[in-house]
């Protein structure tokens, strides 16, 4: 992965070619996490990213919602006693945040403000279409959708298997994963079959073809298009949570600090500031992303120059 070095004239191009080919790998590779000061020393279950100066972060206790305005993080006044799993915004001025109790919360650009909600069931996961398509799913198997208006209950196929984390490519082409693997292609949620047996975390998806899924034990499976397959992990550590940025790059990280990342070819451990688990990954480009978890961890990833 390392770039090749050619010399003079006759080799000019094939010089060329090979600094265009290698830059996205040397680009991935090229950076340095650290830790960043944080408000609290909370449980930190969830980051999103909508810029580089807008970032959300909830967590597992009351109250817990921090942002990032460009030069710190910092609390953020909220409706009282929400433990909060997941967030997810469609712009600056529509997010949402689920929590362990089946509360939901929006963000309408002004303050956050609670909605109702379908279910008392844990949502564990929230991802938007758009303004008016957002599913959030969960224990149990819960699956909720908001349409606009208003959240509901969509039948689950899963049973009891519970469910970790939901994403969409499309309004009709949705993943979620938990105990089971499930899609929805835009009438009905069905069962998808797995390569492992393994509790997954966290999905995400760069296209219908091309989609991530990380887990327990280190596990990483792929769809490429018509079926999961297992890939080769660097790491033993349980995952908690993947993001892509394009195809060639993703992070994911998890127990004990755990950081890793595809650069197109393989999955390969980078250099952590902790030992705190991280529980979630969210990029705004190559080479800016967030991590946070355990004791109100928060770190962040920069280019090296």
């Amino acid at each position: 992965m390392c770039p090749s070095k050619r010399l003079v004239v006759g080799i000019a191009f094939a010089l060329l070619s090979i600094a265009v080919l290698i830059l996205p790998v040397a680009n991935a590779q090229a950076l340095q996490w650290a830790n960043v000061t944080s408000p609290t020393r909370e449980e930190l279950l969830s980051v999103f990213c909508v810029s580089d100066g807008n970032c959300w972060v909830v967590g597992r206790f009351p109250g817990a919602i921090i942002q990032w305005n460009s030069a710190f993080w910092a609390i953020v006044a909220t409706p009282p006693g929400q433990r909060l799993t997941s967030v997810y915004c469609v712009s600056g001025n529509d997010c949402w945040a689920v929590s362990g109790v089946g509360a939901i919360l929006q963000f309408t650009g002004l303050s956050w403000i609670t909605v109702t909600s379908p279910t008392y069931e844990a949502l564990l996961s929230v991802f938007c279409v758009n303004a008016y398509d957002c599913w959030a799913v969960g224990g149990v198997g819960e699956i909720i959708q908001w349409n606009g208006a208003s959240w509901a209950t969509v039948p689950t196929p899963t049973g009891s298997y519970g469910l970790s984390s939901v994403f969409c490519v499309s309004a009709d082409d949705c993943w979620a994963v938990g105990g089971a693997i499930i899609q929805f292609r835009g009438s009905a949620w069905g069962t998808v079959p797995s390569p492992t047996t393994q509790l997954l975390s966290s999905v995400n998806c760069v296209s219908d073809n091309d989609c991530w899924v990380v887990g327990y034990n280190g596990t990483i499976i792929q769809w490429a298009g018509s079926s999961w397959t297992n890939i080769t992990s660097p790491t033993r550590e349980t995952l908690e949570s993947v993001f892509c940025v394009n195809a060639n790059d993703c992070r994911a990280v998890g127990d004990l600090g755990t950081i890793i990342q595809w650069t197109g070819s393989s999955w390969t451990t980078i250099t952590s500031p902790t030992n705190n688990t991280l529980q979630s990954v969210s990029c705004v480009s190559d080479g800016n992303c967030w991590a946070v978890g355990y004791n109100g961890t928060i770190i962040h990833s920069a280019t090296v120059p």
